[in-house]
Order: C-alpha cells, then structure tokens, then sequence
C-alpha cells in the first residue's frame, strides 16, 4: 500500500535532529509490501540524518522474521497490513523467543485505529504512527526515541534481574548466617559450661542460660566478670584480664564464682580468647567458666589421704619402736622399786622414771591410734548409754558459761563397736569445743541419729570428709557434736587433724589427729562441716555391722580412697 509524504529535508532540520545515541549507525529492519514507501522511510530518515542508518527490507511478515534473526536490527519498522500476516500478529511472533521484543518497534498503519495501538502497545511496540506527511517529519526523531527508550527498558530489565538475583543471594546468605548463629547459640546453649561474651572492659554482652540461671540473674544485663568473682580472686583476676587485654591473648585462671540458689562459692576454670574485631575496631572475648569444684575436693581429698597414709606409717614404725624400747626401760624400773626399799635414796628417781614412762607409753598409744593401726575389740553397744555417760562425764569438767545438750533419737540399734574409744572420741570433740567457745556463753549439742548413706557422693555434697577416705553405701549411726563457737575457715579445717595442731601458742598433743585414727580404726568416718563464724559441726559415722561380740577390726582405715 503506498503513500505519499511530501517534504523536504530543511523542515525536518528545523523540526530539531534527535539525540545522539551512540556513535555507531542505528540498523533499521523496514517491513512493508510497498517499495515505494520503503524508500521514501529511508529517504526521510538519511534527510535528518544522513549516513546515520544501516537499512533492511522485507516485503512479508514471514520474511521479516528471518531478516531479523540475521540483521539484529535496532529497529523495525512494522507496516501493520502486511500480506502473510497482520502487524499485531507480527508482534506476538517477534515476541515468541523471548518474554519481551528482540528491538525497538514502530508500528505504521495507512488508518489510526485507537483499539490497535492500545494493544500494540501492550505487546511492547514502544511507537504507533499513522501513515501521512504529518508523521514523516516526526519519523527520525520516533526511530531515535523507540531506540533510546527500549534500550533504557532493557537496562532497566537488566538492573532488575541482577537485583533480584543479588536480592536471592542475600537472602540466602542471611538464612546461611542465620543458621550458623543458631547453632553456635544452640551449641552456646547446650554445652555443660558457663558460656560469655564480653567487650574489652570485662562488661557482659551475652550469656548463655546455665551462666544466667547460675548467676541468680535472668535478664540480659549482667554486669561485667568481676562482679561475679569471689572478693579473694578478684586481684588475681584483674592482673590476668588487663595482661590479656594489653597482648591480645586467651588465658586459662581457676576462680571462684557465686551459685546463686545455695549461695556457694565454687571452683571455675575460666578460659578466655579474643575475638578479632573488624575495621581494627575493639577486641572482645569470648569465654567459659568449667565447674572444677569436685576435681579441686577430690585433689585435696586426695591430698589429706596420702599426708595420713605417710605420716601415719611413720608414726606407727616409731611407736612399734618406742614402744618396745619403753617395754624394758618400764619393765626395769618396776622390778627395782619392787626390789628396793623406799627408803632408799634412788627410791624416788626411779618412781619419776617408771611415771614419765608411762606417760611415754600413752604418746606411743596415741600414736598407734592416731596411725589406724590399733587393734579394736569390738563388743554390742547402747550407743546412747555411752553419749549420756560421756556427756555426764565432760559436764563435771565443762566451765558454767557453756551449756551441754544431749539429743538422741528413739529406738537407735545397738552397734558393734569399742565403748572405750567411742567415749574417748566423744569427750576429745566436746573438750575441743569448750576450748573453742572459750570464756564466752556458748553451747554444745550432741546428736545421735540414723544416718544411711546411699552413695559415697552423699557424703561430700555440703561438707568435706577429714580423712580423705569415702565411706561405702549402707547404715551408720551419726553422733554430731556442734558448738557454737567462732567456727573455723577453709586454712584451718585442713590442719585440725594434724599432729599437734593447735590454735593456742603451742601443739599439747595428738588431740584431733588421734580421734581421726580412731575412728578410722572403727571402721567409720568423720566429717566436718564449718564456717568462720558459724560454729563448728563433727560428725562421726559409726557402721551397723552384723557381727558378734568380741569381733576385731583389721589394723587398716576403713573406706575407699578416693
């Protein structure tokens, strides 16, 4: 179909030329059945712009579509009634291969129809024009327009795509990070250590449930480090954190910290190492607290059990040995003072060495007991019989600003034991505790109750045993002496049961050292529970045993090292 457009290439100059694209020719696809208005397209695009175009014709839709494909126009320019195909239908074709046109379109028509370039432009035509001399000045600028415009829709295409694809990798990379953090959290959650993070001044930023719960404080806030360490480890603390700090290094310390629900101080291993910051910004730190409580009670239950094992066997190997040196040296001096008359000058010197010989012979018994290594005649006992009697005893001698009780529950079994070391304990702990209430009023109450044990982690759950030794499963009868006194602090319960130890100016003898070898010898155990302030308690845990009277202990402690 063919048509006229008559004007000249001054009115299209003076109509404005339109903007440079780039500086490479546009190529230009011309499909029309009409070589006539083919030419007159090319005539009125090289008037505005000469030399500007790179130009193929198809004379049929079909055609078109393979020039295309080979041509790679920048633009086609769509008469809409071809003879194979409508414009519209051309369109749809073009747009089969992709989701979107391959260039620019202009669609021309000899008739505007309102309804057809609506729905071109639907189909991604970025220009609609009528047939006619009106649309030829128009035609170069229409070209250069539907080009620029459909390659800025092409880019924004590509921003778009390259968005969303950076949009799913972010995405994905949250999720990753996401999962990552939650399971160091659930990692930070389950391990059995008191898990932190802190910023370089020691202030708290996270801290897992077990630290929270253990602290006493739930919220997020907890403070810094140093307020969770006992007052005695906060210098040792202090020291190791501002050296960390200045050199960048993790450190290991053991401390003790706070149990909020039973306000006990225990053990921790503390373990430290630096996060690195970004953009050399601060270092903080990650870290553990390790509960060692048990290991530090079982090494120095350990400790007290080798210092009794070594020194006992020393002192069992002098007594054996003393004691038969005395054996002659008494034996002597009793066949001379038989012998002898008193008024004999030496009369006297050997009374004082037959006296002094005995009092020997009673240090080298305190020794063998002190030792363990005595041998027990064991008889049925009323164990309360033997308290009443032992109280009734020590209050004869007890000054009058302490006051001593006696609780003893109903029906306690008789026990297999020795009377005469059981009364020997009891009186030891009791004068033990006079002297520790000293001239103050104070009291003294001893109990005997049934005390079973079901497993030796029982007896060291608030209290430490004093011999170091575990006592096995089963019944004992507990007879507690506690005092009111001054009570005594962790330095000093671990020497109360040494050899001559003393809180007076000096050591008088066995004392502690040889109810603890007692007892042992007994086949039972003591502990003590104490606090600086808090008074003091003993308990002695005698075993039920099935046994007939006169039955003899074996020369060993009893129990279990542990």
């Amino acid at each position: 179909m063919r048509i006229s457009l008559e004007t000249d290439g001054a009115s299209a100059v003076a109509n404005g030329k339109p903007n440079e694209l780039v500086t490479s020719r546009l190529r230009v696809l011309i499909i029309d059945d009409d070589p006539v208005d083919r030419e007159i397209f090319k005539q009125y695009l090289d008037a505005d712009r000469p030399g500007a175009f790179l130009y193929a014709e198809s004379e049929t839709g079909r055609d078109g579509l393979r020039q295309q494909k080979s041509f790679s126009p920048d633009c086609i320019l769509l008469d809409f009634n071809l003879p194979d195909l409508d414009g519209l239908k051309m369109v749809r074709l073009l747009r089969e291969e992709s989701t979107s046109l391959p260039c620019a379109v202009v669609m021309l028509t000899g008739t505007g129809n309102e309804e057809i370039a609506v729905e071109a432009m639907k189909l991604g035509v970025m220009d609609y024009l009528a047939k006619g001399p009106s649309s030829a000045f128009a035609l170069s600028r229409t070209v250069a327009g539907a080009v620029q415009r459909f390659r800025f829709q092409e880019e924004i295409t590509r921003q778009r795509v390259a968005l969303e694809q950076r949009n799913l990798e972010l995405e994905a990379t949250r999720a990753e990070l996401f999962d990552e953090k939650e399971r160091y959290r659930i990692l930070a959650e389950t391990i059995p250590q008191l898990v932190w993070t802190a910023d370089c001044s020691g202030r708290i930023h996270y801290a897992n449930q077990r630290l929270a719960e253990f602290s006493g404080n739930m919220s997020a806030g907890l403070g810094s480090l140093e307020s969770l360490v006992h007052a005695d480890d906060k210098e040792a603390f202090r020291g190791k954190w501002k050296s960390a700090a200045q050199s960048g290094c993790g450190f290991e310390t053991e401390l003790r910290i706070q149990r909020t629900h039973d306000q006990t101080w225990r053990w921790h291993l503390m373990r430290t190492v630096p996060i690195p910051a970004a953009e050399k910004g601060p270092v903080s730190w990650f870290g553990t607290f390790t509960d060692i409580e048990d290991q530090k009670r079982a090494e120095t239950a350990l400790r007290r059990r080798e210092k009794l094992d070594s020194v006992g066997l020393l002192a069992g190997g002098i007594a054996h040995e003393f004691n038969n040196l005395l054996a002659g040296i008494m034996a002597g001096a009793s066949f001379a003072l038989e012998s002898m008359d008193p008024a004999h000058s030496a009369f006297p010197i050997l009374e004082i060495i037959l006296g002094s010989s005995q009092r020997a012979a009673n240090l080298t018994r305190q020794l063998l007991e002190y030792s363990g290594k005595i041998q027990v005649l064991l008889e049925t006992a009323d164990i309360r019989r033997i308290v009443d009697a032992t109280c009734a005893q020590a209050r004869a001698s007890m000054p009058r600003n302490i006051h001593l009780s006696v609780q003893s529950a109903e029906d306690l079994p008789a026990i297999e034991t020795n009377t005469n070391y059981v009364q020997q304990v009891i009186l030891s702990l009791v004068m033990n505790a006079v002297e520790a209430i000293g001239d103050k009023p104070g009291s003294i109450t001893v109990t005997t109750t049934m005390s079973p044990l079901t497993g030796p982690s029982q007896l060291n759950a608030d209290q430490s045993s004093a011999s170091g030794y575990e006592l096995p499963a089963g019944e004992y009868v507990c007879v507690q002496v506690s005092d009111s006194g001054p009570g005594m602090d962790d330095r000093m319960q671990a020497q109360i049961f040494d050899p001559f130890f003393t809180t007076k100016f000096t050591g008088r003898g066995l004392g502690l050292a040889a109810v603890q070898g007692i007892v042992r010898s007994l086949g039972g155990g003591i502990l003590v529970s104490s606090a600086a302030g808090s008074g003091s308690k003993f308990r002695i845990m005698l075993p039920l045993r099935e046994a007939a009277g006169g039955t003899s202990v074996p020369n060993k402690a009893a129990g279990r090292s542990r």
